[in-house]
This record gives structure tokens, C-alpha cells and sequence, in this order.
């Protein structure tokens, strides 16, 4: 790899990072949420899962833009 890119350019990179960073900032505000209100931990799980279910959604969303829609089936007619 010339010039220590990752395979799929920096714009995988930059995707991947900006998934990651929504997984953990739904905890963190979880954790925040739980300490300011004192009821912990139903808002970090809650939040937690919730940024599971997001980043993976984020993460169709942007293999679809990444790979492009499945070509049609030529023999399905």
C-alpha cells in the first residue's frame, strides 16, 4: 500500500470513524443522562442500544453508497 492509505481510500476510513464515534457518543450521553437524573444504568443501556441499531444502520447506508446497488437479475422477468 503506497503511502500507508487503507484499502479503501480515506474516505472509508473517515466513515468508519464517524460510525464508531456515534456508537460511543450514545453512551456516553447515556452515562451523562444517568448520573444527572440518578438512574443509573437505564439510560446508558437504553442509549448503548440504541447506538448499536444507528451505527449499523449507518453502516448499510454507507456500504450501499460505497458498493453501489446490486445489479438487476437479468433472468427474473
Amino acid at each position: 500500500m503506497a503511502g500507508g492509505q487503507p484499502p479503501g481510500g480515506p474516505r472509508l476510513a473517515i466513515g468508519l470513524m464517524v460510525i464508531g464515534s456515534q456508537m460511543a457518543g450514545f453512551t456516553v450521553l447515556g452515562v451523562i443522562l444517568d448520573y444527572a437524573l440518578g438512574s443509573m444504568p437505564a439510560f446508558t443501556i437504553g442509549l448503548t442500544l440504541l447506538g448499536v441499531v444507528f451505527a449499523f444502520v449507518q453502516l448499510i447506508r454507507f456500504t450501499k453508497a460505497k458498493f453501489g446497488p446490486p445489479p438487476p437479475d437479468a433472468g427474473s422477468r
